[in-house]
């Protein structure tokens, strides 16, 4: 039994006339004598019975055809339901950020308007990203400038600052502003080394023969601003981990570099599939980016 036997059988039920209901169904005669033999055979019962020139159902008949009806509402019922998904090639997108913070801003609206889209957010290193990216087994990624693969397509989303979280009961709290020679020999809370923002911070520090005093290394923004609220040690952060919300018990305070920035990227391969839910969200992440104003010290 298959649905297009049902439906077949249906038709015949509404005409009881093996010719009319043919016609209907944009078949011949005994093509659709074949398939109600069929159904009866599969079923191992008679359907139908003559009645003069027309047909009328049998008891086992009429059952199948309460069900059937209620068959094919069930289906036609799927169909509606499964409208707004109509030419969906996605359910999920996978995105890898260097820090969860650059994912967050639009999140939540993005999931608004595409409910039926998983957001996978990762966070990887930007080396990492990248190379997933090529793999493909990332789809996008917002990432630190670094060198990009041919394959990948690059855009410059904002210049972020790279900026130091001071512990308000240590003494440099006080300043207006601080130089990266200030924070000689003071106690410090960085990323980790595979992080390419520590390679930044590690060649501004040597350029100004900066001898840092490392207490704590992280594997992320949010926990090097975490220990530094803690009142440990002064956390070099990006400005943009503070965005969505302030930060208590620190200063944060710029440093004269006399600039201290790193571009943040929003990358994909070029072959990537840009239906509508990934057009909207690369949409969503520049245009966000683009009309952001950075917090300033």
């Amino acid at each position: 039994m298959n649905i297009k036997q049902l439906q077949s059988f249906l038709v015949l039920c509404d005409e009881r006339h093996y010719g009319r209901a043919a016609n209907r169904l944009f078949i011949t005669q005994p093509t659709l004598s074949q398939q109600i033999k069929q159904l009866e055979t599969s079923l191992k019962t008679i359907l139908f019975r003559r009645k003069g020139r027309n047909i009328e159902l049998t008891k086992a008949g009429a059952i199948l055809q309460q069900h059937a009806e209620k068959i094919m509402l069930a289906l036609k019922n799927a169909e509606n339901d499964l409208l707004p998904y109509l030419h969906q090639q996605r359910d999920r997108i996978l995105l890898g950020v260097s820090g969860s913070h650059l994912a967050l801003p639009v999140f939540g609206q993005f999931t608004r308007l595409h409910p039926e889209i998983s957001l996978n957010v990762k966070e990887l290193s930007t080396e990492q990203t990248v190379k997933h990216i090529v793999a493909n087994t990332l789809e996008i990624g917002i990432v630190y400038q670094t060198v990009i693969p041919a394959q990948l397509s690059a855009t410059v989303l904002f210049e972020d600052e790279i900026i130091a979280a001071v512990p308000v009961n240590h003494p440099l709290a006080q300043e207006t502003r601080l130089s990266l020679e200030q924070l000689n020999d003071q106690p410090l809370i960085v990323l980790n080394e595979t992080l390419l923002l520590r390679n930044v911070i590690n060649s501004e520090l040597n350029k100004r023969k900066v001898i840092p005093n490392i207490i704590c290394e992280l594997d992320n923004h949010y926990s090097c601003l975490e220990y530094a609220q803690a009142q440990i040690g002064i956390a070099l952060i990006t400005r943009s981990v503070c965005r969505s919300s302030a930060p208590k018990n620190v200063r944060l305070m710029s440093l004269s570099v006399p600039a201290f920035f790193h571009s943040v990227m929003l990358v994909h391969n070029n072959e990537l599939l840009l239906d509508e839910p990934m057009l909207c969200l690369l949409s969503q992440i520049k245009h966000f980016y683009s009309h952001d104003a950075q917090p300033t010290a």
